[in-house]
């Protein structure tokens, strides 16, 4: 029984991805880590429902390097074109298209912003299951409520204005 097992253990593991010719991520599920402007440090899920689209959710904030607490919830969907990597099983460009909603708490007001984003970007596969991604844009903000705790009504500010975006991501396909 335990040669059994060995044989095949050694099957799987050597002579497979030989056979495969070292075959690319095939899963549709990737775990993302990473750090952008107005998404801070943020950490989630993109999944990837056709053969060049994905939708990704995150979650994030500030580290504490302000005094105030940040949070912050993106979703995203990024449609991938141009060649195929090596190691991956859609193309290596793509194009992403988001909503980020930030919400700043300071020790007297409480501050939420709505923002859109667009930026193109790469992804590059390390290997079979690990790689990372950077895109650049631009993220319009178009909404600013603002509820300071000494008053019962909130301002909100309803002007747009742009901003360059940098993001870098790393993920793992499992």
């Amino acid at each position: 029984m335990t040669k059994l097992l060995l044989k095949g253990l050694f099957i799987l593991l050597f002579v497979l991805p030989i056979r495969l010719n070292g075959q690319i991520i095939k899963t549709k599920l990737d775990f993302v880590g990473g750090i952008s402007a107005r998404e801070y440090v943020h950490g989630g899920i993109r999944y990837q429902y056709t053969d060049i689209t994905q939708f990704g959710l995150y979650f994030g904030g500030d580290v504490g390097l302000y005094s105030e607490i940040i949070t912050t919830y993106a979703a995203d969907n990024l449609v991938h074109f141009g060649k195929h990597s090596f190691f991956s099983n859609r193309p290596f460009w793509y194009a992403r298209q988001g909503f980020t909603y930030v919400i700043s708490k300071e020790s007297d007001r409480t501050r939420k912003f709505s923002y859109g984003n667009l930026s193109l970007g790469r992804e590059f596969a390390i290997n079979d299951w690990l790689g990372f991604n950077a895109d650049a844009g631009i993220i319009m903000q178009f909404r600013e409520k603002t509820e300071i705790k000494a008053s019962s009504d909130p301002v909100y500010f309803n002007s747009i204005q742009w901003m360059p975006l940098l993001r870098v991501q790393v993920f793992i396909s499992l």
